[in-house]
């Protein structure tokens, strides 16, 4: 009897850990539902640069088009947060109104853009301001574009020292802007009541910009594994197997988990995590052990 298997977050981790499990006989063992909060399929984020500069199209950017899912019978509900795991009746509950009942959970939720404490950055609502963006989704990079067009449009700032921010400059840049780059966000004032003028830097004169791009890194989504009463330190935490700490049927892999002490914002570790963890779910390699990623720079 095949065991029900959800996961959730649709990105490259979740993703990718799913297909490690169908690589090792994952489809005959388990009843597979993913949830992803963007209403596409898993697409490759690293090259969400050459989108902003023309060099890709979004389609070359697909890694696993809805297709694929339906090939592999997997139920993927696309533009639903899970917003609560309740781990003792295992069940999880999503924003869309769905409650699924699982057997064994993989939480893949990944990061968001850290936004430092900028004066301007947010609008009363507490949503960023017109003319800010941050970074990291294909709805980033077309808003950005569209943004970018506009001819009234010259100036953009990248504000930070994340490793998207000369990615983000060099496509505002290919759109037609003047680039400046401000490496650190510390006493950083974006300036302008009803839209952007320019930027406020310590010791500096005014840097005239209508637009500006935070790159100030990323910190892991651990939102629902707080509500949920999952180990978080700065992130999930997992064992060597990515099995959270305390838990039987619950593991996590990706941006969002922290393993010995450490979070990896980068790809290689996904790729890694994904394998072990999909070794141990289908019992592939019970003595597989995810033992960190050695970071280069």
């Amino acid at each position: 009897m095949q065991k029900r298997l959800v996961v959730i977050g649709n990105g490259m981790a979740g993703a990718r850990a799913v297909e490690e499990i169908l690589a090792r006989g994952g489809a005959e063992m388990f009843q597979i539902t993913m949830f992803g909060e963007e209403p596409y399929g898993n697409y490759n984020r690293t090259r969400l640069g050459r989108v902003l500069t023309g060099e890709d199209a979004e389609t070359d950017l697909v890694i696993n088009s809805l297709q694929w899912y339906r090939h592999n019978d997997i139920t993927l509900h696309t533009g639903a947060r899970v917003e609560r795991v309740d781990k003792f009746s295992h069940h999880v509950f999503a924003s869309n109104g769905r409650v699924v009942e699982y057997d064994l959970l993989i939480i893949a939720t990944g990061s968001s853009p850290y936004l430092p404490p900028m004066s301007g950055l947010t609008s009363p609502s507490g949503t960023l301001r017109h003319g800010v963006f941050t970074f990291r989704t294909l709805d980033d990079a077309r808003r950005m574009t569209g943004f970018a067009r506009q001819k009234e449009h010259h100036r953009a700032a990248v504000v930070g020292r994340g490793p998207v921010g000369p990615e983000a400059a060099r496509g505002l840049q290919m759109q037609g802007l003047e680039v400046r780059m401000i490496p650190g966000s510390g006493a950083v004032a974006i300036l302008g009541t009803h839209h952007i003028t320019g930027v406020s830097v310590p010791n500096q004169p005014i840097i005239d910009c209508q637009m500006v791009v935070v790159t100030a890194g990323s910190r892991p989504n651990v939102g629902l594994a707080v509500v949920s009463g999952l180990a978080v330190e700065r992130g999930i935490v997992v064992n060597d197997h990515l099995k959270v700490m305390d838990e039987e049927d619950i593991y996590a892999v990706g941006e969002c988990v922290q393993h010995r002490g450490e979070v990896y914002g980068m790809v290689a570790p996904l790729w890694e995590q994904a394998a072990v963890l999909a070794d141990h779910i289908t019992g592939s390699d019970r003595s597989s052990m995810y033992l960190g990623t050695r970071v280069v720079t």
